[in-house]
């Protein structure tokens, strides 16, 4: 994937903070509360920040959700933007198997939401 370098400033954050929604731990509420404040100051629609978490965010880091030994302390910023950038756009088949996976990030991305929402 390409972005513009006004658009990597506004994502690499919300990136970063979306893929805590994959660590192999139970997110705290001022976890939750962080990743909904780093949403409020892209500046993006929840319909486009959706779309960022399926489509750039969910592909390169739902592996950790199946590992047995997954991150739980943070991804590294560098290998979160990284991945993002040289990952391909998922295809028809990889866009439906990431939504019969989002089961996994849903309670989470619910309590992500409900803060959001207080802003």
């Amino acid at each position: 994937m390409t972005f513009d370098s006004a658009t990597l400033t506004i994502r690499k954050p919300l990136w970063v903070a979306l893929s805590d929604l994959f660590l192999d731990t139970e997110l705290q509420q001022h976890d939750l509360a962080f990743i909904a404040r780093r949403m409020h100051e892209s500046g993006y629609s929840l319909e486009e920040i959706n779309d960022i978490l399926m489509f750039e965010v969910f592909p390169v880091c739902i592996a950790n959700l199946h590992s047995v030994a997954g991150e739980w302390a943070g991804f590294d910023e560098k290998w979160v933007v990284n991945a993002i950038l040289s990952a391909k756009r998922p295809n028809r088949f990889r866009r439906w198997m990431n939504r019969r996976s989002f089961w996994m990030i849903k309670n989470e991305w619910e309590a992500v939401l409900e803060c959001y929402e207080k802003l």
